[in-house]
């Protein structure tokens, strides 16, 4: 069966993943992601309401957020869209400073997923990744903890946020194994408003940068 672009990208690009520039790239940027976590800490709370509230219907149903991971990015850096659901999360991020590649992440917001690997500083890890009808494909990858809550991640180069986009299809599911066992699965909606709020981003055009989560207007 024909691969989709992105998987084929991931192929490619996994032999030239051994160098530590998209590692350095991401850990030195990525300072806003805790947005994420919050969806999580509402369920937390124990709210006896929060499957009816639209933080329940996020959690179950999944979200996207658009923002620079940098807090000291130009226009047009750093420009990610991030979908997160029933404690799993995917991300695409867009080149910014010196390096001009895209990255893809995955992360674990389930503190109950042991079999999700921690690793206390960078590491390289074996991983294979399913996406939608696509034979799985097994690449190396980059895993470590971020943010105050220290959620382990696994961080995917592609070339190009350009090919990243192209696999960008408006319903996608995703499934990762590490050391022959299951540790995530989601699958994403509204894949094509998503990459037209990206498209927006890297053009330093205005898009959609709010908390959905804290967004009035979103019922």
């Amino acid at each position: 069966m024909k691969k989709s672009i992105l998987t084929m990208c991931l192929l490619l690009h996994s032999a030239l993943f051994a160098s530590e520039e998209a590692f350095d790239v991401l850990g030195s940027v990525m300072d806003t992601t805790k947005k994420e976590l919050n969806v999580k800490q509402e369920m937390d709370k124990g709210n006896k309401a929060f499957e009816k509230s639209k933080y329940g219907r996020f959690y179950k149903e999944g979200y996207w957020q658009y923002f620079q991971a940098s807090s000291k990015a130009k226009k047009g850096e750093y420009c990610t869209a991030m979908f997160s659901k029933e404690g799993m999360s995917i991300s695409i991020m867009g080149p910014g400073g010196d390096y001009k590649g895209a990255l893809m992440m995955f992360g674990s917001l389930d503190d109950k997923n042991s079999a999700f690997p921690r690793a206390t500083s960078s590491s390289k890890v074996t991983v294979t990744l399913k996406q939608g009808n696509d034979v799985p494909a097994t690449v190396k990858a980059f895993n470590y903890t971020l943010g105050e809550s220290q959620n382990p991640v696994i961080v995917f180069a592609v070339p190009t946020i350009e090919a990243a986009m192209k696999g960008m299809e408006d319903k996608l599911d995703f499934h990762l194994q590490y050391d022959g066992q299951n540790i995530g699965d989601i699958e994403w909606h509204s894949g094509n408003k998503a990459r037209e709020e990206l498209k927006k981003c890297l053009a330093g055009k205005p898009f959609y940068d709010k908390n959905p989560l804290k967004d009035k207007s979103v019922k």
